[in-house]
């Protein structure tokens, strides 16, 4: 495989089982998925490491914000998990790291992965929303990459009020490129985002016993103008 990139040797060593398109980057791209607002009504979430058989999963949405010691499990088996992620309403893509000062060709590699283990579980069936993570405008081209103007996107607020203008800069370019249909915010929102959102808080998808019913954990759908 001498003369390949990284990417060209993805493609032949871990195909995407019923294929993928790609972009400019030749990431897997992940299909959008059109929204339903009645589909909303009652909408939990959960978290990875919470995710079990539940009659609960056809009305939550898995979201996966962990370690990445977690999430690369799921890379190493990709397949192991899907009759679980089936159950659900819907997942979201793995949020890899991305951090101040790390190296652009390791955030290259995490939004590759994430983008290539949606797409996959797409392929067998699941509903997947991209989760968008940036850091600095020199992320943007990597971190927007491989996502569907018009998608439901995630996102985390979780670590960001310390550097609120550098996130929502981020943010801002984020909406304009992806134009998303619905974001979904995992944490507190912040002062200075617009749109169309559903606000899941850390405790509402980290509870152990996230099957309970709790009105805090349900999601609405709610927008906010510019002003």
């Amino acid at each position: 495989m001498r003369g390949l990139s990284d990417f060209e040797k993805y493609k032949i060593l871990r195909p995407i089982i019923g294929g993928a398109e790609y972009d400019e980057n030749e990431f897997p791209i992940i299909r959008k998925t059109v929204l339903d607002e009645n589909e909303w009504t009652g909408i939990k979430a959960v978290n990875l490491q919470n995710a079990r058989p539940s009659p609960m999963n056809q009305s939550s949405i898995l979201l996966m914000f962990s370690y990445d010691s977690r999430l690369i499990a799921l890379w190493n088996n990709p397949l192991k998990k899907v009759p679980l992620f089936q159950s659900y309403y819907a997942v979201a893509s793995p949020d890899f790291s991305i951090y101040p000062g790390m190296n652009i060709n390791d955030i290259r590699q995490n939004i590759y992965m994430s983008r290539w283990l949606g797409r996959t579980w797409q392929n067998y069936g699941c509903k997947v929303y991209p989760t968008i993570g940036w850091y600095k405008s020199d992320t943007y081209d990597i971190c927007f990459s491989a996502v569907e103007k018009g998608s439901i996107v995630v996102i985390s607020t979780l670590g960001c009020l310390s550097n609120k203008e550098v996130f929502l800069q981020g943010f801002k370019e984020m909406k304009k490129r992806l134009q998303p249909s619905l974001i979904v915010v995992f944490g507190e929102m912040i002062d200075g985002m617009t749109g169309k959102f559903v606000n899941f808080r850390y405790q509402d998808s980290f509870r152990t016993k996230y099957y309970q019913f709790n009105l805090d954990g349900i999601s609405q759908i709610y927008e906010i103008s510019e002003a």
